[in-house]
């Protein structure tokens, strides 16, 4: 079929860069059109989570007519049931949306499939399902049911959304046949009484092209201006102006032609929109009920963009990306969701002409000074992840083995020699982490914010060697590979951390602890050695298939066939194979000795039985020790020094720290 040049030489990339060229054109277009669409709600969420592709795409047999399925909670794109108890706990509210997408690779708009496409919609958010439907799906409707369920229901924002993509690389022509199977969808929906707007969009050649431009933001937008005037003259700065101008055109700006709002637009600002907080209903309750004082409470927003011109009280922005100000934008756009008149709402705007990256960042720090609360986007930031980031870059030229720290959010993206796979970022490094060194791979799919807060005080310690990090990281990347590659049966895609943690065990079983940083180097050089042996790495791998198989077979033989589903989070089924790979390797059973943590001491002192005591600075709290749980342990010399240490619960449940020792 012949593409409009701009979508076959995407498509063509695309394909490259993960390692697509063995499946059908259609497969492809596919995997792609879903990768495309579902940026416009999350930009940037492929390159964030290595399983989320694989998980939206269900195209196949018993694929209820459905190409992909995604869900949206509280802004975040989700694809397991863990994410999604995740996002509803910390943010203790639930806004919901569906996303259907059927995408075919062919120039006409067919009725009879689109008939199939409704119909699956309106099965899959029914409370009963008539269609028959694969693993994948079933993975989709179990997380609709947790949504559904009444703890969840009850801090609805709303009643979900739901919208269908339907794509088809022609020229949508207003056919009445799929408007008529669009209402009757619309009509069917409504009547489950449980979900909120319904949107359908019909997606042609020019409109993909376009969501295409939109998400890179290769756009320009026109805003009709009150005034404007110049900036000072700056090196490296084409041009610069202070612009006033109406909210009502700023959403010109900041809304798509589907009404989504351009998320893209903030991929430089240091965090994502926050939602109902006090500060941004003190924005929307001023647009409210005192539109005309907004200018002068509100401190507008900065705009970098490659291009600005201006006339006529016009001006013209080209490739904008909004730096500071995400919030004001956000509450903007929800307004007038809300139906509130934004006709008196006028805005400062900040608008900056430049292509240097070097200045785009002085300006993102320099426009966000405020006191932000921790969080992964600001992990990244601390040393240790600078080291681990050269460190990633020296073994890549030493091994010959190209895999990068993408530190930050597309840190590559004008390196074209540098292919997605051949990447990763935060998330990849300590789900794999988790899984691989500290042996719990049931947790280690888990949202990345999620594993920062429960690992805070045992992972990416400054004291730390990074090479555990790399070795995580680099065994991750050679399993996705072998998928990618068909090479590992596609049933077992949901346990691939389980697997990365068997590559490691049955190379090189019995890993030191990771803060004796000579021994865990040691250790880690070895297990380099074994991995990127191909002979090794492709027997070891056949084992680990195998002996992860065997242990589920035996598994769900002894449980029932219900729990075939639950193993992935199950730290009881991870007991199970741990115990299977160590009879069918014939190892004997270690004694797994308790996590090691590293801090300060920050206190000692003697209580009233003339006992010593002290503190060790740990987050969010310190964590207490005695000598009676440290026998040995010379008190006389510990305060603001370095210790390792295990936890232990007493029989109140609180934790305190045993086994102390100087470093």
């Amino acid at each position: 079929m012949k593409l409009q040049p701009i979508i076959r030489v995407k498509l063509a990339k695309f394909r490259e860069d993960y390692e697509l060229q063995s499946v059908s054109d259609g497969i492809a277009f596919e995997r792609f059109a879903n990768q495309i669409i579902l940026s416009t709600h999350q930009p940037g969420a492929f390159s964030v989570d290595d399983f989320l592709l694989d998980a939206v795409c269900v195209g196949g047999q018993n694929d209820m007519g459905l190409d992909g399925i995604c869900i949206k909670l509280n802004g975040l794109l989700i694809h397991t049931l863990q994410d999604a108890k995740d996002i509803f706990e910390k943010y203790n509210k639930a806004d919901i949306e569906f996303i259907f997408i059927q995408s075919k690779y062919k120039e006409k708009f067919d009725s009879g499939e689109y008939a199939k496409f409704a119909n699956g919609v309106v099965d899959f958010l029914g409370e009963d399902h008539f269609q028959p439907y694969n693993d994948s799906i079933k993975e989709w409707l179990d997380i609709k049911e947790y949504l559904m369920s009444d703890q969840v229901m009850m801090r609805w924002t709303q009643s979900p959304n739901v919208r269908l993509y339907y794509v088809v690389m022609g020229t949508w022509e207003e056919s009445p046949h799929i408007i008529a199977i669009s209402q009757k969808c619309q009509k069917d929906i409504d009547s489950l009484e449980t979900y909120g707007d319904v949107s359908i969009q019909y997606i042609d050649t020019s409109s993909f092209k376009r969501i295409i431009d939109e998400n890179e933001n290769a756009f320009s937008v026109v805003l009709n201006v009150i005034d404007t005037f110049s900036l000072t003259a700056v090196e490296d700065v084409e041009n610069s102006s202070i612009i006033l101008c109406s909210a009502v055109e700023l959403l010109k700006l900041l809304a798509s032609e589907e009404g989504l709002i351009r998320k893209s637009l903030f991929d430089d600002n240091v965090r994502d929109y926050q939602g109902d907080t006090t500060i941004n209903q003190d924005i929307l309750t001023t647009i409210e009920n005192d539109p005309f004082s907004f200018v002068l409470l509100n401190n507008g927003i900065t705009i970098v963009c490659d291009e600005i011109g201006s006339g006529n009280r016009k001006v013209t922005i080209k490739n904008p990306q909004v730096v500071n100000g995400c919030q004001t934008c956000n509450v903007i756009y929800e307004a007038n969701k809300k139906g509130i008149d934004l006709a008196n709402v006028t805005i400062i705007a900040k608008v900056i002409a430049t292509r240097s990256l070097e200045i785009t960042n002085s300006i993102v720090k320099g426009t966000n000074r405020q006191n932000i609360v921790y969080d992964e986007a600001f992990e990244i930031t601390r040393q240790f992840h600078k080291d681990l980031e050269d460190l990633f870059n020296a073994l890549a030229v030493e091994s010959g083995v190209r895999l990068f720290y993408e530190r930050r959010s597309k840190q590559y993206i004008n390196n074209p020699t540098i292919k997605p796979f051949e990447k990763i970022n935060l998330r990849g490094i300590i789900q794999s982490f988790v899984s691989v060194f500290l042996s719990e791979p049931f947790k280690g799919h888990r949202h990345e914010s999620k594993l920062l807060q429960e690992y805070r005080n045992k992972i990416f310690i400054d004291t730390q060697s990074k090479y555990p990090y790399y070795m995580a990281a680099l065994i991750f990347s050679l399993i996705e590979h072998e998928y990618r590659a068909n090479a590992i049966p596609k049933e077992l895609s949901p346990y691939k951390m389980h697997l990365c943690w068997l590559m490691k065990e049955i190379a090189a079983p019995n890993a030191p602890t990771i803060n004796n940083e000579k021994e865990i180097d040691r250790y880690c050089e070895q297990l380099k050695e074994k991995i990127l042996d191909a002979t090794v790495w492709a027997e070891t791998l056949k084992k680990a298939c195998h002996l992860f198989a065997g242990a589920q077979t035996e598994w769900i033989s002894e449980k029932g066939a219900s729990y075939k589903y639950g193993m992935k989070d199950s730290t009881e089924f991870f007991v199970h194979l741990k115990e299977h790979v160590r009879t069918h390797q014939e190892l004997d059973a270690v004694d797994e000795k308790p996590l090691q943590y590293r801090g300060t001491v920050i206190k000692t002192g003697i209580d009233r039985n003339g006992k010593y005591y002290g503190f060790i600075s740990m987050l969010p709290d310190n964590i207490f020790f005695h000598e009676q749980d440290n026998p040995g342990l010379s008190f006389s010399n510990l305060y603001a020094h370095e210790v390792l240490y295990s936890i232990k619960k007493d029989k109140n449940g609180n934790e305190k720290a045993i086994e102390v020792a100087l470093i």
